[in-house]
């Protein structure tokens, strides 16, 4: 039986003159016996699906001895797929649970992570037989204290299917760059990679409406460490 591992999150609001708002959106790995993390390149104009250049390694290759840089020690890890050797991994997004806005960003965010040279995410509205899939879904009630959490099956060594929910309380109040970066967030997840400790980036624990969306080079890095040949 595939074990099922939860990580989720938090969100701390704050009062801004008379506006009340998403101040931070904390996320937290944590392993569970039921199981969902929570919560990319720089854009010109948030959500707006017009990313600013970053570095990309070239190929799936990774180097001898190659390992995942600037890792959140306290982070429960995240299992990878499992990629067939010297093919690209293939990750579908199953949208057909999702709104129009969050099924956009969905999209977005996919063609984010498929700058990565080991690897193709792609947004459709419903997974293919025997897909890698990830299911994204949407809960508008107040029983979770988050924006986003992701909850996977793996069989001890790989990931074997996921789960995205999306909590619509708080993101629909956030910005569309602060709700496409908790998406960027929870996808990255959901490929593999774990909280990372630079504050500003993307995959770190806490975003907000002024995270950048797009992951940085080092999370380029550590797919290819994860999935290079």
């Amino acid at each position: 039986m595939p074990a099922v591992r939860r990580c989720s999150g938090t969100i701390r609001t704050s009062l801004a003159g008379a506006a009340f708002g998403c101040a931070l959106l904390l996320t937290a790995c944590t392993p569970s016996d039921q199981g969902n993390p929570s919560g990319g390149p720089t854009r010109g104009s948030p959500g707006t699906g017009v990313p600013s250049p970053v570095q990309t390694p070239g190929a799936c290759v990774a180097a001898a001895g190659a390992t995942v840089q600037d890792i959140d020690p306290e982070d429960s890890p995240v299992p990878p797929w499992n990629k067939p050797a010297g093919q690209e991994l293939m990750v579908e997004f199953s949208t057909s649970q999702l709104s129009a806005r969050y099924a956009g960003f969905v999209s977005e965010a996919a063609a984010i992570w498929s700058e990565s040279p080991c690897l193709n995410a792609v947004a459709v509205q419903a997974c293919s037989t025997g897909s890698n899939c990830v299911l994204l879904q949407e809960d508008a009630s107040r029983s979770r204290n988050t924006d986003g959490e992701m909850e996977w099956e793996d069989s001890g060594d790989y990931m074997e299917s996921a789960t995205i929910t999306l909590f619509t309380r708080p993101l629909d109040r956030a910005t569309d760059n602060g709700a496409l970066a908790t998406i960027v967030h929870e996808m990255g997840h959901a490929l593999g990679l774990d909280h990372r400790l630079a504050r500003t980036d993307v995959m770190n624990s806490v975003t907000d409406n002024t995270t950048n969306p797009t992951p940085d080079a080092v999370n380029f890095s550590n797919l290819v460490a994860i999935y290079g040949s």
